[in-house]
């Protein structure tokens, strides 16, 4: 068994990557495995510490005070680089797990670690979109897709989030590559049954630049115009940014509730009592290549899940089995879907139900990837 370091710009299992990282290293402690985390420039951190979390030993690091050390941090990642290398020296781990290094690292990493016998694998979750990345971000898209054409082919393993990263790195001769998608605690035993007659669908999350959510707020409006046939639960997002978005000034009164940001216990319970989920993106690399915590969250529940086709993860959502899929992402398809919906028998949706529940319990569920991933880390495959 081995001593793994997992390094990255990652925090607590409080983000999407703080949980990423945590659920991995999980499963490789279930092979007795030892890891540690070194969370490089934590926001807000006053001074470096050393903390244990759930049995985990965590090096966190502050972003450092001079605000050109930050800046060339993300042209070349220097500082950061000091840092990892010091760590390493400390640590004396077997193996380095790199989580979506944004600062062309991976390569001077690689070098370090093999002098000293050290094995280096990656966990790869995101392909930024350069042409859609502004300033900054934009550094960081250039530096990524940099990495994952140039340098990720040098590594000893990889951990792919997706089918989509999964066939690329094996197309460009990366021989240990494992995909693991997003692992899930809240994997449900059984479906809650349908008993409402007024349909549910949610969407949970931040739609930042990657989630469509106006055209399903839109259809949903237009659809309720006469009379609320369908209710929107709307997580993450505030009333007040509903109407801003929308150009109007009672969503209610469309069907359209929005909760907020409220604790994630709370959001699962709403996400649970759903007949069905939402989530829609662009024909984009960034959606084929990445695996929405949000689909695997929603399956997981036994959610049935809405969604557009864009070649991703949405390929595991079988229109009319374990959801609904549509093609394009505009007001009327999506509005034909939600007559769909709303066409369905309470029976009709619990075997939806059931079927994305199937889903979840097989492909979500940490136990089927533990032995394959110890193999990977310690160098059996």
């Amino acid at each position: 068994m081995s001593k793994v370091l997992y390094v990255g710009w990652f925090g607590l299992p409080e983000t999407a990557a703080g949980i990423r990282v945590f659920q991995i290293a999980k499963l490789l402690r279930e092979s007795g495995n030892n890891v540690a985390f070194l969370c490089l420039s934590q926001p807000g951190l006053k001074e470096n510490q050393e903390i244990q979390y759930d049995g985990f030993k965590y090096i966190r690091k502050r972003q450092f005070e001079s605000r050109v050390k930050n800046v060339v941090n993300i042209f070349c990642g220097v500082y950061d680089l000091k840092v990892i290398k010091e760590i390493i020296e400390i640590e004396k781990p077997d193996t380095v797990i790199i989580y979506n290094d944004k600062e062309r690292l991976t390569g001077q990493i690689i070098s370090f670690c093999h002098k000293r016998g050290i094995s280096v694998g990656a966990d790869v979750t995101e392909w930024y979109e350069i042409s859609r990345s502004r300033k900054w971000d934009r550094i960081v898209a250039k530096n990524v897709d940099y990495r994952i054409r140039k340098m990720d082919k040098k590594l000893d393993y990889i951990i792919s989030i997706s089918p989509y990263f999964t066939a690329y790195y094996k197309s460009i001769g990366c021989k240990n590559v494992i995909e693991i998608p997003p692992i899930m605690d809240c994997i449900e035993t059984d479906i809650n049954p349908t008993v409402r007659r007024v349909r549910h669908v949610v969407y949970a999350g931040s739609p930042a630049q990657k989630d469509l959510i106006l055209p399903f707020l839109d259809a949903v409006a237009k659809r309720n115009e006469k009379q609320v046939d369908i209710i929107a639960d709307i997580v993450g997002v505030s009333n007040e940014q509903v109407m801003a978005l929308m150009k109007i000034s009672d969503p209610e009164q469309k069907g359209i509730i929005a909760y907020g940001r409220i604790p994630h216990e709370k959001c699962i319970e709403i996400v649970k009592m759903a007949d069905f989920s939402v989530l829609l993106r662009e024909n984009l690399r960034y959606a084929k290549a990445g695996f929405s915590t949000k689909l695997s969250e929603s399956l997981s529940l036994g959610v049935p899940v809405l969604c557009n086709s864009v070649g991703g993860a949405d390929e595991i959502i079988q229109d009319g089995q374990n959801g609904i899929k549509v093609e394009g992402c505009n007001t009327n398809t999506i509005i034909a879907a939600i007559d769909r919906i709303i066409s369905l028998s309470d029976g009709e949706i619990d075997d939806l139900k059931r079927s994305a529940l199937n889903t979840g319990k097989h492909l979500f569920d940490g136990s089927a990837y533990v032995a394959v991933l110890n193999d990977a880390v310690n160098g059996l495959i």
